[in-house]
């Protein structure tokens, strides 16, 4: 990291001049400036120009509605991912990845006060000095935004599917707890029944042993 800030530092001093008229420190000198900033920048970095790949494949389709969630139950920690995986499963490659990566590391390494303007100069001037066309950074950029919609939106149509099978699995159980509570109270009101059937039978029976005056039989066991 502190060699792409000084990397940023010398492109910076392409551009920008200190208020005595003379260059940043750590920029090239002045003999140099008769090299365009392009063949500056390219001397400043080396060859760093990327491999050549395979053409980037179709854009995956853009982002549908979104199906409707409930809201998190806590504060909200971003996941550990490897978004590189990611964008290769939806059609990015190795060289659209490089693309956007230099332009990151550019941007990282020029200070935060530059100008915007300025900003811009340097970075599209550095990236034509790596070999690096503009059009196709937009481009890959743009791949990666629908390539994270797309990634987001198959996640929530897996999550909405978990949930509908959970919530069809609670009530499938909830009707179930209903049926069993419901059997338990039927088995108890049948005991209850027949035990009061039972009693009124036992007191008939104890009368014809009273009036035989003979003892009752012991009681079953359990």
């Amino acid at each position: 990291m502190a060699e792409e800030k000084g990397l940023g530092k010398k492109l910076l001093g392409l551009f920008v001049e200190s208020k005595e008229g003379t260059p940043e420190e750590g920029t090239p000198a002045v003999s140099d400036q008769e090299k365009t900033p392009a063949e500056l920048v390219a001397e400043l970095a080396g060859q760093s120009a990327p491999k050549k790949g395979p053409p980037p494949m179709a854009a995956p389709p853009g982002p549908a509605a979104r199906p409707q969630l409930a809201a998190p139950s806590g504060p909200v920690t971003a996941a550990q991912v490897d978004f590189d995986a990611v964008f290769k499963t939806t059609g990015l490659d190795a060289s659209d990845l490089d693309r956007v990566r230099k332009a990151e590391e550019l941007l990282k390494g020029l200070p935060e006060s530059t100008p915007l303007e300025v900003k811009r100069q340097i970075v599209e001037a550095s990236l034509k000095a790596f070999g690096f066309d503009v059009a196709k950074i937009v481009g890959a950029a743009q791949q990666q935004l629908k390539a994270l919609d797309t990634w987001v939106r198959l996640n929530e149509q897996q999550t909405v599917k978990g949930i509908t099978d959970a919530q069809t699995q609670i009530a499938q159980l909830e009707d179930k707890v209903i049926s069993l509570k419901a059997d338990i109270t039927k088995r108890t009101d049948q005991l209850a029944s027949l035990t009061a059937a039972a009693e009124g039978r036992k007191g008939q029976v104890h009368r014809v042993l009273e009036f035989f005056n003979a003892p009752a039989a012991p009681a079953a066991k359990p």
